[in-house]
């Protein structure tokens, strides 16, 4: 049986029957509905469009599935294509899904009629926009969220086109610059702005980088001046080009101000330091001067042996102070040219010396007072044990990546009969370097005979 042509036509493609497929086929919803809005015939994309089998859409009306503040709009339209008001319509119209949800649709509807031009039935394109729908609402959320954040932002926000000149901005940037609307919206940045930093950086973000300003800002429409801090970000265009930006501007003059003060507090501080340290160094000279007045005027060779020793010591101390009195850095203490300058103070004709220190190594107060002092007593050792002999010693100090002082001290002279000797000794010299070693640094020692005596202390750095 040869498939009927549609009338007026002579292209066979054009048969009822490969019309029926191109109708079931469509990418969009076909339908055929009565003049009272039931539906005749439905594909196979509406059916999945609703939710429902083709046997029960045909057994409803549009207005069965439609959103109830829609059907006036669709039965309003259906009469006026009946009447002959329009000849077709186009609306968008949201329907209910067999599961509940929402269906929101654009509808295409004309009107057929026969030959005698008497109204039949209504055909319909119905096609789903729920995705489009949500990603405009989606769009519409954004927006508003964003709006919202651009104007309550506890920050001063601009949008500038590719001219840099501003073309948006928020309610606290109009308070940061002390000026109106008005003012800012006739400004053109590139000539009228004359901060050369806060130029530069806009013009950074024009070339497509990120510009950042933190400095004082005079304003050019009010003349107030802010610290500002001022990051400028390029907008990009679908081709890739900068088509504007955004900036966003933080008034930090408070932060400034404290800056300032903690700043005055510091160098107060330091002043303060510094004369602490100048009386304790005064202090100490004057004991050692002292003391040598009691060493001139004393013959008894072990009184004078004692107190020299005891000059050494607070030497080591009052060295500290007069470092510190000279330097920049008030808390640590460069432990080379402390120690070349320590072992310079020995004026002993038989003494040689040769240090390996890091120029860089540094050590707080304490720990270098310390380190001083236990230097003093392990020389003066070296010294009272070898007499008649030019001494050499070595002393090397190295720090690790794990922040561990290694000390090393070494001479050549007679060395020590063991270890536990050392450890066990009852002088003044060798007890206090065990108690300052173990309990100021809470480090630890180990004594050896190599070619003389060796000793090497690890501890701790502080920082």
């Amino acid at each position: 049986m040869q498939p009927t042509k549609i009338p007026g036509t002579q292209d066979p493609f054009l048969s009822e029957f490969n019309m029926n497929q191109l109708f079931e086929q469509s990418f969009i919803g076909m339908s055929v509905l009565s003049l009272d809005g039931k539906w005749i015939k439905v594909n196979s994309h509406l059916c999945k469009m609703f939710g429902y089998s083709k046997e029960e859409l045909l057994e409803k009306k549009f207005n069965d599935i439609t959103h109830s503040d829609d059907k006036d709009i669709g039965t309003l339209q259906a009469k006026l294509l009946i009447t002959g008001e329009i000849e077709h319509f186009e609306i968008e119209k949201r329907y209910i899904h067999k599961d509940g949800r929402i269906v929101y649709t654009l509808l295409n509807s004309a009107l057929i009629k026969d030959e005698k031009g008497t109204p039949k039935y209504f055909i319909s394109q119905t096609k789903d926009v729920s995705e489009l729908k949500s990603s405009i609402e989606a769009l519409r959320i954004s927006e508003e969220k964003f709006r919202s954040i651009f104007e309550k932002a506890p920050i001063g926000i601009a949008h500038f086109n590719s001219e840099g000149n501003i073309t948006a901005f928020n309610k606290v940037l109009m308070d940061i610059l002390g000026t109106s609307k008005e003012k800012i919206s006739n400004v053109k940045t590139t000539a009228d702005v004359k901060d050369e930093n806060q130029l530069t950086a806009l013009k950074e973000a024009l070339e497509g980088r990120i510009g950042t300003h933190e400095g004082e800002y005079k304003s050019i429409l009010s003349g107030k001046s802010t610290y500002l801090k001022t990051i400028y970000a390029p907008l990009f265009g679908p081709d890739g080009k900068v088509i504007g930006g955004t900036s966003i501007s933080e008034d930090i003059t408070s932060r400034k101000l404290y800056e300032q003060r903690i700043k005055t507090s510091l160098k107060e501080k330091e002043l303060l330091l510094r004369e602490v340290y100048h009386r304790a160094k005064n202090n100490l000279q004057t004991t050692i001067s002292l003391i040598n007045i009691q060493i001139n005027e004393s013959t008894n060779k072990e009184l004078i042996s004692a107190l020299q020793e005891t000059k050494n010591r607070l030497y080591a101390m009052s060295k500290v102070h007069e470092v510190l009195c000279k330097s920049d850095n008030l808390d640590y203490i460069l432990l080379k040219a402390y120690i070349n300058d320590l072992v310079g103070n020995f004026d002993y004709s038989n003494l040689r010396y040769d240090t390996e220190i890091e120029r860089s190594l540094t050590l707080n107060i304490d720990q270098t007072n310390t380190v001083g002092l236990i230097l003093n007593e392990l020389i003066t050792n070296s010294l009272k044990h070898n007499p008649d002999k030019t001494i050499a010693i070595c002393i090397k100090i190295k720090k690790t990546e794990t922040n561990a002082i290694n000390f090393y001290y070494s001479d050549n002279g007679q060395g020590i009969n063991n270890e536990t000797s050392f450890l066990t000794n009852t002088a003044l010299g060798m007890n206090l370097v065990k108690v300052l070693v173990e309990e100021q640094l809470e480090g630890t020692l180990k004594c050896t005979n190599d070619n003389g005596f060796n000793m090497h202390i690890e501890f701790k750095a502080n920082l």
